[in-house]
């Protein structure tokens, strides 16, 4: 098979399996456009849009966990399948109950989906990749993430003018179907059936994919007993430890830095600065949304050319800076307010889209042994979307009690201990098989 048929393959499988990541952006971004509609529909106080916000993230914690797990059990690529079956049951009940117990646990329900899509999208694409390109693969999950989370914006503006809230809802389904299909057209990944003892299949898969299969993992012969059954401890074996500490602290940084204050709150944030049309600030939160996704198309175009830390570096640099600035700029108070606000949200997320966005997921997918992935790639998804919850929970009452200009200040500390936590501990996987970089881990 020809170098270019191999690299169109691993395109269109991380193509499918990044509508995962984009189902993930849509649907968590989706409620921030909505929420004043139903809010009014369904009389909500202020705890209840908080509690209906987070909701979705419980339901994400669960789904990563067990989503994990579940595809290290019966496959990644069924584990898809489960996931898009609970999207759209949790969707359609979400959009025609009137009963608030149902549609507050359908909310929920939709969370546990896409927390199974963040958890397996990245390790599909990792394990379906060769070493020389799996960066620029796995980054289009990252980009797909960041396109939905466009779509949703750009939906809420055009649908909102109707008071058609659910319309943006029922959007999401129409790319959950097109994933739906398109899941009959790709493999399971070579890793998971090596791991199966189905060899001679994974084989078969692999050599549509990779350049030299010598050095796969799936030639690693303790990887295949079967008898072995995975254990939560086994996370903490020396050989796995580090590699393991390391990709839950920048799934714990990748939150607490800040970025889904913007996901959630930017119409807010926005809005406090004396903006007063809701529809003008949804041209805000799109234009901060779409440099994002420019910044995404840089980091595709260099995180296999100049590696992972100095992408990882130079981002989480840029977010304090930013953070800094909009710290500032609500201390400072001046008054074109929305345009230094505005330009300090552009500038922070699209450096967390260069690096700490699309590294943090391609790290976690690259430095697992295969036996133990997909959990271990479930609990660091885990713990992505607790930390998300507490800053998503949190926000509101920090901005309350401290003010705008110490919160994002405390937030720029934040991003300061995660730039030394990448310059001392994040080794470079670049260009690097799965075997060479668990090979690095043990010395």
């Amino acid at each position: 098979m020809s170098t270019k048929r191999k690299v169109l393959n691993s395109f269109f499988y991380a193509l499918v399996a990044s509508l995962g990541g984009f189902l993930f952006g849509y649907h968590t971004a989706a409620i921030s456009g909505a929420l004043v509609f139903i809010a009014k529909e369904f009389n909500l106080s202020i705890v209840q849009q908080q509690v209906l916000v987070s909701f979705i993230l419980i339901g994400a914690i669960i789904g990563a966990y067990i989503g994990g797990s579940l595809s290290d059990l019966i496959g990644r690529k069924k584990t898809f399948f489960y996931a898009i079956l609970a999207l759209f049951i949790g969707t359609i009940i979400f959009v025609i109950t009137k009963n608030i117990f149902l549609f507050f646990t359908s909310r929920a329900l939709i969370g546990f989906s896409i927390g199974i899509f963040s958890a397996v999208s990245p390790i599909y694409i990792a394990e379906l990749s060769d070493p020389k390109y799996r960066g620029r693969l796995v980054s289009i999950n990252q980009l797909f993430l960041v396109l939905g989370i466009l779509l949703s914006n750009i939906c809420a503006y055009f649908f909102l003018k109707t008071f058609h809230w659910q319309a943006i809802f029922l959007t999401g389904l129409i790319f959950a179907l097109i994933m739906l299909i398109l899941l009959f057209f790709i493999p399971e990944t070579p890793s998971f059936l090596a791991n199966k003892n189905q060899r001679s299949k994974a084989i078969k898969i692999l050599k549509k994919v990779r350049f030299n299969i010598e050095d796969s993992e799936i030639f690693k012969k303790e990887n295949h007993d079967k008898t072995k059954k995975v254990k939560f401890s086994d996370l903490f074996a020396p050989s796995v430890r580090s590699a393991f500490i390391i990709g839950i602290t920048l799934n714990i940084f990748r939150q607490i830095t800040g970025i889904n204050i913007v996901t959630y709150y930017a119409p807010k944030i926005f809005l406090s600065t004396g903006i007063e049309s809701p529809h003008f600030v949804m041209i805000f939160v799109a234009a901060v949304t779409a440099i994002n996704i420019l910044a995404t198309f840089l980091s595709i175009w260099l995180i296999d050319k100049v590696g992972r830390r100095p992408l990882l570096i130079s981002s989480t640099f840029g977010m304090m800076i930013f953070l800094l600035m909009l710290s500032a700029s609500f201390f400072i108070n001046p008054t074109n307010l929305p345009i230094f606000v505005m330009i300090s949200l552009m500038g922070f997320t699209s450096s967390f889209a260069i690096g700490l966005g699309s590294v943090s997921w391609l790290i976690n997918a690259e430095i697992y042994p295969m036996h133990i992935r997909g959990k271990a790639n479930g609990i660091a998804t885990f713990v992505n979307w607790v930390s998300n919850y507490l800053v998503a929970s949190s926000f509101l009452s920090l901005i309350h009690n401290f003010g705008q200009g110490s919160t994002f200040l405390f937030f720029a500390c934040i991003c300061f201990l995660a730039l030394i936590f990448s310059i001392k501990k994040v080794p470079e996987t670049k260009g690097k098989s799965f075997l060479e970089i668990q090979k690095s881990f043990k010395k």
